[in-house]
């Protein structure tokens, strides 16, 4: 890809999982986050969106194809904390999408 940045994350990778944003809100999967393996899991997670456009929340507000924050195809959005994690909801805004989730500890 022309033009594509790649930035070098300070934290470090120790899980990672892929998710399909359909017509029902998709969450991301509490034993990747709490992995009890890593001194209590995720510091953050990291998610990129690969097909279509989708909605995302983390404030309790249920997504839709109208409602919540938009994630375009090749979109990049960065979850701070478990809080966060556990909160993040998402929708596919009018097909099918891939998201890609490593998440990380300090």
């Amino acid at each position: 890809m022309s033009g594509l940045v790649v930035q070098t994350r300070p934290t470090i990778g120790y899980a990672f999982e892929q998710l399909t944003v359909t017509n029902s809100v998709q969450v991301l999967t509490p034993a990747k986050y709490k992995d009890s393996n890593t001194s209590g899991g995720a510091s953050s997670a990291f998610l990129t969106n690969d097909g279509n456009p989708i909605r995302w929340t983390y404030d309790g507000t249920t997504p839709s194809a109208t409602v919540g924050h938009l994630l375009p195809d090749g979109g990049i959005l960065v979850l701070n904390g478990q809080n966060q994690m556990a909160s993040f909801k998402c929708y596919r805004e009018s097909a099918d999408s891939e998201i890609s989730i490593t998440y990380e500890r300090e």
